[in-house]
């Protein structure tokens, strides 16, 4: 009994290791199609592929730039069929189609490197699909990547990040660049979230030099998105702010207080406002033509938190004309709120006198 049982557990890890094997190194085939194209970067690779699998439970559309280099055997002057292959340590993609005008078309097959599993578990990576370790392929993921990392302090990187790091270029020279400016502790994630939005370190410096020192990660990436740079602080100075916080930069950049609303604004007779009153006059709509507005409907003058009011309330000349043609002649701002909060419109005063 023991020794049935002890070749029956023997036959069920051969089982299970050779049938994670097996579905490690699963080939996958698809369709390409690619373009040449000439950029700052020099001659590169446009490649675009997509793969089915039984018509329905794998699907993939992916494309990337690459540099022609890491294809061997390709001809883009050709004129014809074409066979050339990209090897990468996780395995090799081979495509066969035709070229023309640099511009190509065709079949290709992923044979993965049945070594790769083992090698990269012996660095901790464990649970690699074949999906991974095809997109680990043409991402170029391996141990190479991982030691390079590694050499700059990013030792536990989880195979997700891995992957991510490398298609934004997160890689030991740009970490170095980093760290030397005093960002020596980010995350995985944020350091991908500086690529992304191109915060380097010619960046970090030009915003020291605008006078914004020491920033959290967060708030350099928020500059970014907001396109906080020089031009901006610029034409902010020349609206009169001179020293806006970055906060307050960003909510300018955000609520677009530009130089046309500004204006607007001031010709209706609201000068120097703070940037506080500004923002709240643009998040309710106060504008040149509202103001107008009003000032055609008989109201001139109108205090600015009055103007806001009304906003808030739905009140605009139309409202005015109503109630005026309802009987209320000489009906003031305040008045004309208590109106609407009460529920006061045309209809419903037609309804109180019985019409």
């Amino acid at each position: 009994m023991k020794k049935t049982l002890f070749f029956a557990v023997i036959g069920l890890l051969i089982y299970s290791f050779s049938g994670a094997s097996n579905a490690a190194q699963e080939s996958f085939a698809g369709d390409w199609t690619a373009k040449v194209r000439d950029t700052s970067k020099g001659r590169m690779l446009y490649l675009n592929i997509s793969m089915e699998k039984d018509g329905r439970y794998r699907y993939m559309n992916w494309g990337s730039e690459m540099p022609l280099q890491d294809f061997r055997g390709l001809d883009v002057n050709a004129a014809g069929n074409v066979q050339f292959s990209l090897a990468r340590e996780a395995g090799t993609v081979t495509f066969d189609g035709l070229f023309k005008d640099g511009k190509g078309v065709g079949d290709f097959k992923f044979t993965p490197n049945p070594g790769f599993i083992n090698t990269m578990r012996s660095y901790g990576y464990e649970g690699i699909t074949p999906e991974k370790q095809f997109s680990m392929a043409l991402h170029d993921v391996g141990t190479n990547w991982v030691n390079e990392l590694r050499s700059v302090g990013y030792d536990k990187v989880s195979l997700d990040k891995l992957i991510a790091m490398r298609i934004h270029r997160v890689d030991a020279e740009y970490i170095r660049g980093i760290k030397a400016l005093g960002f020596d502790k980010l995350s995985e994630d944020k350091l991908i979230a500086f690529r992304i939005h191109n915060v380097n370190a010619q960046f970090i410096k030009d915003v020291e030099e605008m006078g914004f020192k020491g920033l959290s990660a967060d708030k350099l990436v928020a500059m970014r998105i907001h396109n906080i740079d020089r031009e901006f602080i610029a034409k902010a100075k020349a609206l009169g702010f001179n020293d806006l916080t970055l906060d307050q930069l960003m909510t300018m950049r955000i609520h677009k207080i530009d130089e046309e609303f500004i204006k607007g604004v001031k010709e209706m007779g609201y000068s120097d406002l703070p940037m506080q009153k500004l923002v709240s006059l643009k998040i309710h709509r106060v504008n040149k033509d509202f103001i107008k507005e009003m000032e055609d409907a008989g109201f001139r003058d109108i205090p600015l938190e009055k103007l806001v009011t009304l906003r808030i309330h739905g009140i605009d000349s139309k409202f005015v004309k109503e109630m005026r043609d309802a009987g209320f002649t000489n009906v003031t701002v305040d008045e004309l709120v208590r109106l609407k909060i009460h529920g006061f419109n045309s209809e419903a005063i037609r309804k109180m006198r019985g019409n």
